[in-house]
């Protein structure tokens, strides 16, 4: 009864009938949400719950106890249960606990996921650029990133939020090339799509990325949500982010719109060549690398920095940010050596830059990403001691590609 409720509500839905079965489905696929018994042949519901905090601490439980055990929910909430539902189950209060659970889980992981972002000397060396963020955080008013890809207005985005709302309201990403925004074709749908990003935002920070030309309907949504808002709970932060220049922002929108925007925004320089930015933001992201990685990687040797000097960064920092991950996974030793720039750059740069591989030769075969992508998830699964969540979290993917790359390479 439970499954055909839930289907003809749009959600996916597996049903086991002992634990021992939860337990194998569990192991096998990524779940957000388990509805448990708490009374069990066998084995309890409190001691599923325990096992599948060790397990993949990103499922939330939600127990399913009779009128008269309510003491019992109360003990499973207070062990990490999300909520609990008593039986007879009324559908309606069912739909009312899943939403708020899944919305509390969302805003939670958000929150957890973007604490790296607090942190202002990412921006503290352009001190107008600082300034501006500051000014935007205490007056709540929206803002218009300028910048190349990987620039930083993700993490500007991400900065503003947690500054503003202490991960306690969404961060709701309206992206529109993911979106399939056509300029060419905006119209109603695509209007009410928008007005449904703005609400499910509220309280909190609409990001809205990969901005370009727009359908004047989509210009004229968007100036009134930029100038009509009244700043009270429900108030949302916009903070919009586009690879346009100035002078093609004023020939893209419509006079009105090109002015609001214009009169709040901030741009972001390029990586290449700033040799004491590449140092800055290298020793940032190592310590970063470090604290995920469980490492302790305490140096660079300097023939890695001249490679990194030489480089066009044309992903600028989130390309270096990848670059300084890679060789903390690489690095077995406490030093990033210069032994690791045969596998940092491509052969074509090497040639360019003179630089060889001194020490042991070892064949690229080795470090093929089958391999290299097995090797690792088999490491970060040991050192999270099983969590999948956890081992997601270092490697910096889902836990759903986590579950996939499981079975596709056997890992045990």
């Amino acid at each position: 009864m439970l499954k055909s409720w839930l289907i003809k509500n749009n959600y996916d839905v597996d049903t086991a009938s002992s634990v021992s079965e939860a337990i194998k489905k569990v192991k096998d696929d990524a779940y957000d949400l388990i509805l448990s018994d708490i009374v069990m042949p066998e084995v309890d519901g409190f001691s599923l719950l325990s096992w599948i905090q060790k397990y993949d601490s990103d499922i939330q439980v939600m127990m399913m106890t009779s009128f008269a055990d309510i003491e019992s929910a109360v003990e499973a909430m207070k062990m990490g249960a999300v909520d609990y539902i008593s039986k007879p189950i009324d559908a309606e209060m069912l739909f009312q606990k899943l939403d708020a659970a899944f919305r509390e889980r969302k805003i939670e992981k958000q929150s957890r996921d973007l604490q790296q972002y607090y942190i202002s000397s990412r921006f503290s060396e352009n001190e107008s650029i600082h300034e501006k963020i500051i000014d935007v955080i205490r007056d709540n008013s929206h803002l218009l990133v300028i910048g190349n890809e990987g620039t930083g207005k993700t993490t500007a985005a991400k900065f503003i939020y947690i500054k503003r709302t202490h991960g306690r309201a969404p961060f709701v990403v309206f992206d529109l090339n993911q979106n399939g925004v056509d300029n060419s074709k905006m119209g109603d749908d695509e209007d009410i799509l928008f007005s449904n990003y703005m609400d499910s935002a509220k309280g909190g920070v609409l990001y809205i990325k990969g901005f370009r030309k727009i359908d004047i309907n989509f210009q004229t949504s968007l100036i009134r949500a930029l100038t009509k808002q009244s700043k009270n709970d429900d108030y949302t932060q916009i903070v919009i982010a586009t690879t346009y220049t100035q002078e093609q922002i004023k020939e893209s929108f419509i006079p009105k719109l090109s002015e609001i925007l214009l009169q709040s925004f901030i741009e972001l320089p390029n990586l290449e060549g700033k040799r004491d930015e590449i140092v800055s933001y290298t020793e940032f992201f190592l310590k970063m690398a470090n604290k995920e990685l469980n490492k302790n990687i305490s140096k660079i040797e300097p023939e890695v920095y001249e490679v990194l000097f030489e480089q066009s960064w044309k992903g600028n920092i989130q390309e270096l940010k990848n670059l300084v991950f890679k060789m903390v996974i690489l690095s077995e030793k406490d030093i990033i050596s210069k032994d690791i720039i045969p596998y940092i750059v491509s052969e074509e740069a090497l040639v360019e830059i003179n630089l060889n591989s001194t020490g042991e030769e070892e064949s690229l075969d080795s470090f093929r990403k089958e391999n290299f992508e097995r090797k690792k998830i088999a490491e970060a699964l040991q050192i999270s001691k099983g969590n999948k969540t956890l081992a997601a979290s270092l490697l910096n993917i889902d836990r759903k590609t986590l579950y996939n790359k499981i079975r596709l390479y056997e890992i045990q």
